[in-house]
C-alpha cells in the first residue's frame, strides 16, 4: 500500500511542478484517502498542500491524523505539532500558533523549527529584539541554515547594526553574488553615507535590466553624490525597462536640468504625465521648470491638470500664485497666495512669497 500512494504522490508532484495544478490536486486528493493510516504520508501531504498555499487543507490533514496520534512515537507527534504552528501563523491564528510553540518549547526541544518560528512571530508583533534571540537560538542548532542568517543579518542592517549584519551576511554562499544580499549591503551601504559602495553594488546588480530596483537605487546614489551624467544613465535604463515606475522621472529630470538639459527635463516630465499616474506628485516638479523657462502655456496647461484633481486643494492655488508672481502680475499672486492659505496650512513657501510681494 505504501509503494502505491508513493507513486501516486510521486504523480501528484510531477503533475504540479509541469505546471498542471488541477490534475496534481486531483491526484492528492485521492492520496488522501490513505493519509490516516500511514503518518509518514500526512505529513508529506501536509507539507505539499502548506507550501501550494492551501492551508485549510493542510490544517484539516492534521486534524484527521489527530485521531490517531496515541499510536505514533513523540517525534511525529512534535512533527504534527511544528507544522501546526507553522500553518497557525500563516492563517493569522498568532495566539494558536504561540500557544503550539511555548508547549513544545517547554519539552527542551532542540528543533532549531521551533525557535525561528518563534522569532516570525515575534517579528510579526514587531518586537524585533525578542525576534532576534529566537533567530540567534535557532542559528545555533542550524548553522547552516541561510535562510535564518539572511534575515538576521537584515534585522540587524535595520537596526544599524551593520558590523553584526555583514558578520551574518558573509557566511552566506552568495554574499558576492546573490541579488538579494547585494540589495542588502547596497541598501545599508547607503544608509551608513558610503554612496560610493553602495553605487558599485547597485550598478553590479544594475548589470540586469529587470532589475529595476537596483537600477533606481543606482539612480538615486549617484544622485546624491552629484553624478548628474550616472544618474541620468541608470534612470533612463530603468524607465525603459518599466515605463511605469514613476518615481524614476522627477530623478531624472532632475538630474538632466542639473546638466543644463532643460528641454529633455520636460520632455521626461511630460511623458511621465502621460501616463496619468501620480500626477499630483509629478505637477509641482513639472510646473517648477515650466515657469523657470517662462513657458506660460505648458504652465497653465498643468494647474488646469491640478485644478481637475482637486480644485480646492491648496496646493492649485499656490501655482496659480506662483505663475501670477512669474508674470509680474503681483495682484492676482496675492490673492492666489492668499486663497491658498486661507485653510490655515503650510503650502511650500506660500507664506514667505506673500510677505515678499507685500514688502515690494
Amino acid at each position: 500500500m505504501k509503494q502505491q500512494w508513493q507513486t501516486q504522490l510521486d504523480r501528484a508532484i510531477a503533475l504540479l511542478e509541469a505546471g498542471d495544478i488541477q490534475g496534481g490536486l486531483e491526484t492528492l486528493a485521492s492520496v488522501r484517502k490513505h493519509q490516516t493510516d500511514d503518518p509518514v504520508l500526512g505529513l508529506q501531504l501536509v507539507n505539499i498542500y502548506h507550501e501550494l498555499g492551501h492551508h485549510d487543507a493542510a490544517l484539516d490533514i492534521l486534524e484527521e491524523m489527530e485521531k490517531d496520534q496515541k499510536e505514533w512515537g513523540n517525534e511525529i507527534q512534535q512533527e504534527m505539532n511544528v507544522y501546526r504552528a507553522s500553518l497557525y501563523i500563516d492563517l493569522d491564528r498568532l495566539q494558536e500558533a504561540m500557544d503550539t510553540l511555548l508547549t513544545i518549547k517547554e519539552t527542551g526541544t532542540d528543533d532549531y523549527r521551533v525557535y525561528a518560528l518563534l522569532g516570525e512571530l515575534f517579528l510579526i508583533e514587531g518586537l524585533e529584539e525578542v525576534a532576534i534571540r529566537y533567530f540567534e537560538q535557532a542559528i545555533e542548532m542550524e548553522p547552516n541554515n541561510e535562510e535564518i542568517q539572511y534575515l538576521l543579518g537584515k534585522l540587524y542592517a535595520e537596526q544599524g547594526e551593520s558590523e553584526r549584519a555583514m558578520e551574518k551576511w558573509q557566511m552566506l554562499e552568495g554574499f558576492e553574488e546573490e541579488a538579494p544580499i547585494l540589495h542588502e549591503r547596497a541598501r545599508l551601504a547607503a544608509r551608513q553615507g558610503d554612496f560610493e559602495a553602495a553605487l558599485t553594488l547597485y550598478e553590479k546588480l544594475g548589470e540586469d535590466d529587470s532589475d529595476t530596483e537596483a537600477l533606481y537605487g543606482a539612480g538615486m546614489t549617484a544622485y546624491q553624490i552629484g553624478d548628474w551624467q550616472r544618474a541620468v544613465r541608470h534612470l533612463a535604463r530603468l524607465i525603459e525597462a518599466d515605463a511605469d515606475y514613476i518615481a524614476a522621472y522627477p530623478l531624472l529630470a532632475e538630474a538632466l536640468w542639473k546638466l543644463d538639459m532643460h528641454e529633455q527635463a520636460l520632455v521626461i516630465y511630460q511623458r511621465a504625465l502621460s501616463l496619468h499616474i501620480e500626477e499630483e506628485k509629478l505637477l509641482p516638479g513639472y510646473l517648477g521648470f515650466c515657469i523657470e523657462l517662462g513657458k506660460w502655456k505648458e504652465a497653465e496647461a498643468g494647474i488646469a491638470r491640478l485644478r481637475n484633481l482637486d480644485e480646492d486643494d491648496p496646493i492649485y492655488w499656490y501655482w496659480q500664485g506662483r505663475l501670477a508672481e512669474a508674470r509680474g502680475e503681483t495682484e492676482d499672486a496675492l490673492a492666489y497666495y492668499e486663497q491658498a492659505l486661507d485653510g490655515g496650512e503650510v503650502v511650500a513657501d506660500a507664506q514667505q512669497r506673500c510677505q515678499n510681494l507685500m514688502r515690494h
